[in-house]
């Protein structure tokens, strides 16, 4: 019974390593030096999610049980812009040594998630049991920028 509880552990590590992505071995060369069943070394990797949202509303009216409403035209304009940059690598520390049955090393990584998010809600009417009601017209600005760099 032991002999089978050790094969079924072996066979779920293995499992497990591979279902990773990783291997049993030495890791990067730029990494620590690591010995142990899995070794993992994230070093030096850029995630940038730069996001630009831009949403207009404007010119709208809403008439219920009205009349001679009169609406002038609007100009709106939305710009939303999202910018990430890595310039460089930056210098980090000694991996020094790791021993055990699971090694993670993660060292110079960069993650920006810069978000510009730009909406106009303009030039907007809304009448209930109204006559006559007169809006001017609307220019309408709005800018979100989002920036990062590294």
């Amino acid at each position: 019974m032991l002999r089978s509880t050790r094969v079924r552990l072996a066979v779920i590590t293995a499992a497990a390593s591979l279902s990773l992505g990783v291997a049993a071995g030495p890791a990067a060369a730029a990494g620590p030096n690591q010995t142990g069943l899995v070794n993992v070394v994230v070093i030096d990797n850029t995630v940038q999610i730069p996001l630009g949202i831009a949403a207009n509303v404007c010119d709208v009216q809403v008439n219920i049980l009205a009349a001679a409403n009169v609406q002038s035209p609007a100009t709106c304009t939305a710009v939303a812009g999202a910018t990430a940059t890595r310039r460089g690598k930056s210098g980090g520390g000694g991996g020094g040594s790791q021993t055990g049955l699971v090694n993670l090393y993660v060292a110079n990584n960069t993650i920006q998630v810069p978000v510009g998010i730009a909406a106009n809600l303009c030039d907007i009417q809304a009448n209930v049991l109204a006559v006559g009601n007169v809006q001017g017209p609307a220019t309408c600005n709005a800018t979100g920028n989002g920036t990062a760099t590294a």
